[in-house]
């Protein structure tokens, strides 16, 4: 598990001694607290300097800020996971059970996140009284995946850091929300920005195809150093990834480009009613 350094601020930064069930849990909880500061801090930021923001109802107002907050994550991942699948060189000659000290410090992070997100997303569908399934099975999934690794010292690293770069399209699908609520869905930005989103979609498809390459190619070593329940519960995930949740919000993402619709929160009896192109709001001044 020792890190081969690039240099001393990776070593300041990621060589902790992450054998240490202290460690490990320290990370996740600053992993979970980080990101509700994130939550909260542009929950402050959108209250005082947006006007979008501040004519939302609740149930959006929280979707804003989670959007907001997974788009942060998605740049952690996406540097995480380009690094792993681009660069580093102990992960690629050893894919099954190759680990790296900052890949530890990526995993326990992230997996603080995704029990964030899985206590967001339940407790706002308590509140709200809504319930989408894919994203509870997506969330529930990666958060199980993620604690996994954490728990087990020698489960390599090379397919989480690549699981983690499934979070490529968050930032993409972030700006296009908050712009398609500021009623600017007909501009050239959020159309190039929609454009970029459905290709990064598209290379998370791409990337699932790796990821069941490197499970057939290294079998035996992912038996090996994986617990039964964890490896199959990766590779559930994996499948209904690749069968079904991909291909079914790489759909609903190009449908919008073609409709800009906020399918989210849409109200079916009152879409005839509203102008084109509103995003089945009353379209919002764009001043900010």
């Amino acid at each position: 598990m020792d890190l081969e350094n690039d240099g001393s601020t990776s070593e300041s930064i990621f060589d902790l001694d992450y054998a240490s069930w202290k460690i490990r849990l320290t990370l996740v909880v600053a992993g979970f607290f980080f990101y509700l500061g994130v939550f909260v801090v542009c929950h402050q930021l959108s209250s005082s300097l947006n006007s979008t923001y501040r004519s939302l109802v609740a149930k959006e107002k929280v979707f804003w800020n989670l959007a907001a907050t997974r788009a942060v994550f998605g740049v952690q991942s996406t540097l995480a996971g380009l690094w792993a699948l681009l660069v580093d060189p102990v992960l690629h000659a050893d894919k099954a059970c190759g680990q790296q000290n900052w890949c530890w410090f990526n995993v326990a992070t992230a997996t603080g996140f995704f029990f964030f997100e899985n206590v967001a997303v339940h407790l706002s569908n308590l509140f709200f009284r809504t319930f989408d399934l894919f994203l509870v099975v997506h969330h529930l999934f990666a958060f199980l995946g993620f604690l996994g690794s954490v728990v087990n010292l020698k489960a390599g690293h090379y397919l989480a850091m690549t699981t983690l770069l499934l979070e490529m399209s968050t930032p993409f699908t972030c700006i296009s929300w908050m712009l398609l609520k500021a009623g600017w869905s007909e501009t050239l930005f959020w159309k190039l920005n929609q454009w970029i989103m459905i290709h990064m979609f598209h290379c998370r498809m791409i990337l699932t195809y790796h990821m069941w390459w490197v499970c057939f190619w290294h079998w035996d070593g992912l038996i090996s150093s994986l617990y039964l329940p964890h490896y199959a519960l990766f590779l559930v995930g994996l499948a209904l990834l690749t069968i079904i949740i991909n291909p079914y919000w790489t759909q609903k993402k190009t449908q919008q480009l073609l409709n800009p619709v906020d399918w989210n929160f849409a109200q079916p009896e009152a879409k005839s009613k509203q102008p084109e192109g509103t995003n089945g709001q009353i379209l919002q001044k764009k001043k900010q």
